[in-house]
């Protein structure tokens, strides 16, 4: 119908152009009227036919791009394409079937994890090189079976081959798999540096740059989530301030350097000596903060012995190649029910180590209130 259209506009052009040229060609006379009358009625039916064969036009595009979407749609991608665009896109892409075993393994996978495809794919045992520890195994396994394989932005630690931790943040679903007997698959981000980064950031945030140990704001914090454990499952609570005693004067006579030095080596040994579920900070200049959860104050008792007596058999040795011996001073607290605040607690211990200071220094000594 498009070609009669514009078949039709063309013999109208030609009609006119050819009675235009007999206007100009013949001399004056009774045809005159005549032509100019047909070119009038043929430019009025060009217009017509240029308007309809827009219109036409216009019907005609949208059934045409219809029939390329329906086209694009029913065609299906090729396994070998689709393997090849996610084999060696920069992104990791891994496919696993309902038992866990993984069945497909990309390019990007074998560079960050170091394992090969060959390696990796239909292994049964494939979790066990990323997770050795049955128990993390287990809960990574847990998790992977609430999300029923479909979850984003999961930040898991994988072992790799070279035996480095890397940190991948996986998305994926467990819809719609593009080939038969896929269960899950998605992509993974080797986030590493990110998480590096932002572990430098909490730590400058809530670190004492000197001793590593936790800030004051930093142990605060742990003491008021511990007096809040302590008082909604009834646990003891022991809370110690510790105090190097004499130590303005390693700071006269040896200078700040010394002094850094002193306050290093006892926070190290502070460090070592107390337990995994215990926290330590350094609470201003000498001082330190011990929190020590579900401990009562017999057990606390043994363990800030060991630690003073550590300190006191130390030998610290200064730049300048002197060697100086120091010693410490403790007060504990026990926390009780009656106690709503940090600061009361707080205070408690440091009456506590105000009477260790009078009673000679170099000794622990218990909260009245506590005895």
């Amino acid at each position: 119908m498009l070609k009669v259209f514009r078949s039709s506009i063309a013999f109208v052009i030609v009609l006119i152009l050819g009675c235009q040229s007999l206007l100009l060609l013949l001399p004056d006379g009774h045809w005159g009227p005549f032509l100019t009358l047909a070119t009038i009625c043929s430019t009025l039916v060009l217009a017509g036919l240029l308007y309809r064969c827009s219109g036409y036009q216009e019907r005609e595009r949208p059934e045409q791009s219809k029939g390329s979407r329906d086209v694009l749609e029913e065609k299906e991608i090729p396994w070998s394409v689709f393997r090849k665009v996610v084999e060696n896109m920069p992104i990791m892409f891994d496919a696993v079937d309902e038992n866990g075993v993984v069945l497909f393994w990309n390019k990007e996978c074998e560079r960050i994890t170091g394992y090969t495809s060959e390696e990796i794919v239909g292994n049964p045992n494939a979790l066990e090189l990323f997770y050795p520890d049955p128990v993390q195994r287990a809960k990574n396994v847990e998790a992977f079976l609430e999300f029923n394989g479909s979850y984003r932005d999961w930040d898991v630690d994988l072992l790799c081959k070279n035996g480095e931790t890397r940190t991948i943040s996986w998305s994926n679903t467990s819809s719609t798999a593009p080939i038969p007997g896929w269960y899950t698959w998605g992509i993974g981000t080797d986030i590493t540096k990110r998480k590096k980064a932002e572990q430098r950031l909490t730590e400058h945030a809530t670190r004492d740059e000197l001793t590593g140990l936790f800030n004051r704001r930093k142990i605060m914090a742990v003491l008021e989530m511990e007096m809040d454990r302590a008082a909604r499952y009834s646990d003891p609570l022991t809370l110690c301030l510790v105090d190097i005693d004499n130590f303005k004067a390693v700071n006269d006579v040896h200078g700040h350097n010394a002094g850094d030095i002193v306050l290093e080596r006892v926070a190290d040994a502070i460090g070592k000596g107390i337990r995994k579920t215990d926290s330590v900070g350094r609470y201003g200049g000498e001082e330190f903060c011990i929190v020590l959860p579900h401990t009562s104050m017999s057990q606390s008792r043994l363990l800030l012995e060991r630690i003073r007596q550590t300190i006191s058999s130390m030998t610290f040795l200064l730049d300048s190649g002197i060697g100086i011996s120091l010693t410490i001073s403790l007060g504990q607290a026990q926390y009780d029910p009656s106690i709503k605040e940090t600061r009361q607690l707080i205070n408690s211990a440091d009456t506590a180590l105000y009477q260790a200071k009078q009673s000679g220094r170099n000794r622990l000594c218990t909260s009245d209130q506590d005895l």
